[in-house]
């Protein structure tokens, strides 16, 4: 490829990571009107759980059907899967279809934030310029992370709660457009391995199932909430035991023979869900002190 078009692959990635990161907080200030316009505040976690699960969920997914189809392909997959989502957020007539929408888009979301790392890595073979590219992405998404809330305080104040969702859309359409036409890279090496469907089936249950029972905590039957719990344990019980004898496992077992790595993890895991929670929950209950 050549600089020029290896330029306008980076901003096209950069504009779908950013997407991605103002999405992830501009929902914050939006959710007061939404749960205005569509009721249903008992299932407000439910529309910022979704999206983090399906994420969360089909990252490693589109990783490894980017290894069987190509990178390429995977990306614009799961960038046009993000953007129909958006497109059906800014559509929902009820909190559950938004929550159905929201689910999808947070697939798309696994891909979208996922996939070009593996595409940076292919095009920048120099590790110094690979790292400076990785630090450009760092910070486009945190910086998007940060305007958000200001951004999408302004939408919902000057246009409506929908537009917030909309603005996705012509991001999500260009990225693909710009990938689909300058990136030219030699043709991808596709996986002849079988696919790891068990491992997959078994991650997807058991993280959905975990979720639904944390959600379930405090509002609902005692006997569901422990039985999701169950089925959980079950299904990630499952995932480790078929992933030891997968020739191509969804998630390597040797990941978690680090201790630094899974130490990590760990800690990865407390802060960001700290700052999650933090940018999530401050602007809905903000709003409602300031208008007492």
């Amino acid at each position: 490829m050549s600089k020029r078009n290896i330029l306008i692959v980076t901003c096209a990635l950069l504009l779908s990571n950013a997407m991605s990161g103002l999405d992830s907080t501009i929902i914050n200030t939006a959710l007061p009107a939404i749960i205005s316009d569509l009721h249903g505040i008992e299932m407000m976690g439910w529309i910022v759980a979704v999206f983090l699960l399906g994420t969360a969920v089909s990252t490693p997914l589109w990783s490894k059907l980017g290894e069987h189809i190509g990178n390429k392909r995977s990306y614009q997959l799961a960038a046009l899967i993000f953007v129909v989502g958006s497109l059906l957020q800014g559509l929902a007539p009820n909190i559950v279809f938004l929550i159905i929408a929201r689910t999808i888009a947070g697939i798309g979301n696994g891909g979208v934030v996922s996939l070009p790392y593996i595409i940076y890595a292919r095009m920048y073979e120099n590790p110094r310029k690979r790292m400076q590219v990785l630090g450009l992405v760092s910070a486009s998404y945190s910086t998007a992370t940060i305007i958000g809330p200001l951004v999408g305080g302004f939408i919902v104040d000057a246009f409506t709660w929908h537009w917030v969702f909309y603005l996705n859309i012509p991001v999500g359409l260009l990225s693909i457009l710009l990938v689909q036409i300058y990136y030219k890279l030699k043709k991808e090496p596709h996986k002849t391995k079988p696919v790891d469907y068990s491992g997959a089936i078994f991650m997807s249950v058991g993280l959905i199932s975990l979720l639904t029972g944390i959600e379930m905590i405090g509002s609902g039957n005692n006997v569901l909430v422990g039985a999701a719990f169950i089925v959980a344990i079950i299904c990630l019980a499952g995932m480790a035991h078929f992933e030891k004898r997968a020739a191509d496992p969804i998630i390597p077992s040797r990941l978690f023979k680090n201790r630094a790595l899974v130490v990590d993890f760990a800690l990865f895991t407390l802060i960001w869900g700290a700052f999650v929670g933090f940018l999530i929950y401050s602007p809905m209950w903000g709003s409602r002190l300031a208008g007492n």
